[in-house]
């Protein structure tokens, strides 16, 4: 019986189980002996492989060398955050990585899965050779792109919602985040929100985004219904025929930082006042701390990202999981000058 199992037969929580089965301090005595003795009469047997696991992956402080892991994208590009200053947010879910994993002992290796005349069987080949049984993938350009099956081998546990295979992931909580967004301009006294989103982004937050606003639009803003503008460039003429025709009070944007700049500059000079009079939130893609919204956590997910990757090498989790787990990362609330305050 697992501890989830126990806990619910129990009416208390599996935190307060786990403690128990640990003999922890911080629960009762009567609920120690009573977890314990049921677990006994279920034969619940602790995963000590995972308590193993657990214990080292919260150690802090610096740690031995143990092993290397791969680095990998299947992006066109080597370095994609270097060559491709759009995603140079890869580069700090990468730093993350990189600090989480020496943290642990482990070091990382890029390798370059679409270098001219290397295969992707090549290329696990020469990955299995040096000893490494982890990779941490980066994502696609393209959000369909299958994950090379010469790799699945490995343990691998990619980033965000590219790669429609079933694998390991670790994402923004886009839909959490979204809600936070939402539930903000509320608060602050806007009704008729428009929503300004990348086609591309829209794939690449699994939609979760668009949902949530259009779940937002439908249950809880009075003002009448504006409809999603999904563009790729700015396009300024498209732009100001949305907003006349509509007339949101506030703009929620997915956008790149040229698009989000392009936006307050023609606000500027339509001379609408910002916020008093029109509002800007961001839901990612923060160019300047003056904007208020969302700011994701890229570093955070490269974190969470190594953890996981540790997590499925030490319990044997190789190959292509029949059951892929989702971590989710939230962001972090920027307040900026770009939105009214909170109503009182």
């Amino acid at each position: 019986m697992s501890v989830r199992s126990l806990a619910r037969e129990l009416g208390v929580s599996a935190t307060a189980v786990s403690l128990a089965l640990k003999g922890s301090p911080r629960v009762s005595a009567e609920l120690r002996a009573e977890v314990q003795r049921r677990a006994k009469a279920t034969g619940h047997v602790p995963n000590a492989r995972l308590a193993e696991l657990m214990s080292e992956v919260r150690q802090s402080g610096a740690a031995q060398y143990r092993a290397t892991l791969g680095v990998i994208s299947l992006f066109p590009e080597e370095r994609p955050w270097i060559e491709r200053p759009v995603y140079s947010h890869l580069g700090e879910v990468l730093a993350g990585a990189r600090e989480r994993a020496q943290s642990h002992g482990y070091k990382l290796e890029e390798f370059w899965v679409k270098q001219p005349g290397l295969t992707s069987e090549r290329l696990g080949q020469i990955v299995e050779a040096r000893g490494i049984r982890g990779l941490l993938c980066l994502g696609s350009l393209d959000p369909d792109e299958r994950f090379p099956e010469a790799l699945k081998r490995f343990a691998v546990v990619t980033h965000a919602a590219s790669i429609p295979d079933p694998l390991h992931r670790v994402l923004s909580d886009f839909a959490r985040d979204g809600r936070r967004l939402f539930d903000e301009l509320l608060g602050r006294g806007y009704r008729q929100p428009g929503l300004c989103i990348l086609g591309s982004g829209d794939r690449r937050t699994d939609h979760l985004y668009s949902a949530t606003f259009l779940s937002h639009q439908e249950r809880k803003f009075a003002g009448a219904r504006v409809p999603i503008l999904r563009a790729e460039a700015w396009n300024e003429a498209e732009f100001a025929a949305w907003f006349d025709r509509h007339e949101p009070d506030v703009i929620v944007l997915h956008q790149y930082e040229s698009y989000t700049l392009a936006v307050e500059a023609f606000l500027a000079r339509q001379k609408r006042r910002v916020p008093r009079e029109v509002g800007i939130a961001l839901l990612d893609k923060m160019p300047a701390a003056r904007f208020s919204g969302i700011r994701q956590n890229p570093f955070r997910v490269g974190a969470v990202a190594t953890e996981m990757l540790l997590g499925r090498m030490l319990l044997g989790d190789f190959g292509a999981p029949a059951q892929p787990k989702i971590e989710l990362v939230q962001g972090e609330w920027n307040e900026g000058r770009t939105l009214r305050p909170v109503a009182r």
